[in-house]
């Protein structure tokens, strides 16, 4: 026989932790389903970024209060406990093949002064402990190793089945499940979403990088010149350890490639790599809202590519707190949920365009690799710090518009790709890679 509860949360990311911490200590019955054998375990590829209050990210501006232990969202009035270490990083770089040229968002040296403002890198894994920890203590029950395969409506509410037998019903759903969502599968909220691609990525945590002013996110841009095509990739503090970064590439090859031949290779002299993780990812357009089949959305099952950890505390916080009212309401349907929905739209979708976010990495599969390097040379200001990823492609233009009229006379085809892009010409160059993926519809 199923068990009742108020609120089922499936999925134990930021996003479900904190929809159950907050719903129990409301004053729900809640239980959250979980496929892994504890919240806490980190699995998958995260650069575990702090998004500051440098700039507004769903309309929110979020800070640490390291001395208090919790994580502070003001614009929506509550925090979440982190107790772990952090890591300050000062800038965003931007560098070409040749390793030299840099386009930098925000001002490396005035950030590691302490006269401005450092970003930082943070434990996930304590996050989640963090979480889960006072779960427990407002009395979530916890289904974990368990594989949800199916939702289902039903005059209680929604039952939820699992792979291993268990059918939980309750009132309400929150669907946390992130990316590759099951539940946004078999609600059909996917069919209502335009599939972009399956991508596909390696991380690594290395020791022994030496580079300058290496206390930074590189978005480094390196050249195969075999293959004459573009090898992009990541590299940023790790919070666990001082001698350790972590490396986002596309695979071992391209780690091959970029440590052993290409122009970077100096920075690599001595890395070894010390610990390895993984992803495979679906990217959808954003959800038309958050909500299908009887069940709430939450954090990146209904978003576009990440919500990021913010975000998706931030979602799944707003979600709970709509459950709470509408079970005091008795109103156990989307009526009751229009808090959520409106909150979602108006601080999800219409503040950040998802093609934005695609801008950036298709806009830098239009140059040859003498093109990156001379437009790397161009720009000697610091652009305006922000790590909001919707605004990365905007930061770039920042920097090169000054120099629209020199690129036009020097290099006149260069000045018309830079020209003719925008962010529906984003939507048609990533089509092929749509046809070659595999959408879980």
């Amino acid at each position: 026989m199923a068990k009742l509860f108020d609120l089922i949360v499936v999925g134990g990311g930021p996003a479900g932790l904190e929809a159950a911490r907050t719903a129990a200590q409301f004053g729900l019955k809640v239980a959250l389903v979980e496929r892994k054998t504890h919240p806490a375990l980190v699995l998958r590829s995260c650069a575990q970024m702090f998004l500051m209050n440098m700039d507004s990210f769903y309309n929110e501006s979020m800070y640490p209060a390291p001395q208090q232990e919790r994580w502070v969202f003001p614009a929506n009035n509550f925090s979440v406990p982190y107790s772990g270490a952090y890591r300050e990083f000062f800038a965003c770089h931007f560098v070409s093949p040749n390793a030299r040229g840099r386009i930098e968002i925000g001002d490396y040296e005035r950030n590691a002064s302490g006269a401005g403002m450092p970003a930082m890198v943070f434990d996930k894994g304590a996050l989640l402990q963090g979480l889960f920890d006072e779960c427990v203590h407002a009395g979530v029950v916890f289904y974990t190793g368990r594989n949800v395969v199916h939702a289902v409506r039903d005059p209680r509410g929604i039952t939820v089945k699992t792979a291993e037998g268990d059918r939980i019903s309750a009132t309400f759903c929150i669907a946390a499940d992130g990316i590759n969502s099951r539940l946004a599968q078999v609600t059909g909220l996917n069919r209502r979403r335009r599939f972009i691609n399956t991508a596909r990525a390696v991380s690594y945590y290395i020791e022994g990088v030496r580079f300058e002013r290496s206390e930074a996110i590189m978005l480094g841009m390196s050249w195969e010149r075999r293959l004459n095509r573009p090898l992009p990739f990541c590299l940023l503090p790790s919070v666990y350890d001082k001698e350790q970064y972590w490396l986002y590439v596309s695979g071992e090859r391209d780690l091959q490639y970029l440590m052993c031949e290409s122009s970077f290779k100096q920075w690599f002299i001595d890395a070894r790599v010390v610990r390895m993780r993984a992803n495979v990812v679906n990217n959808w357009s954003p959800a038309p809202e958050p909500y299908a089949g009887g069940i709430l959305f939450a954090g990146d099952s209904c978003w576009f590519a990440e919500a990021e950890n913010t975000g998706a505390l931030l979602s799944g916080h707003r979600a709970a707190a709509a459950v709470c009212e509408a079970v005091h309401r008795g109103a156990a349907d989307r009526a009751g949920l229009k808090g959520y929905l409106d909150w979602w739209r108006r601080n999800w979708p219409a503040a950040h365009d998802y093609r934005e976010f695609l801008c950036y990495p298709l806009f830098n599969r239009l140059f040859t690799e003498q093109e990156y390097d001379y437009l790397h040379g161009l720009v000697d200001r610091k652009l305006t710090w922000s790590l909001n990823p919707f605004k990365l492609y905007e930061r770039l233009m920042q920097g090169l518009r000054p120099h629209m009229g020199r690129i036009e006379q020097e290099r006149p085809e260069l000045a018309r790709k830079i020209s003719r892009f925008c962010p529906d010409m984003a939507l048609q160059l990533i089509k092929p890679a749509a046809r070659l993926g595999f959408p879980n519809r």
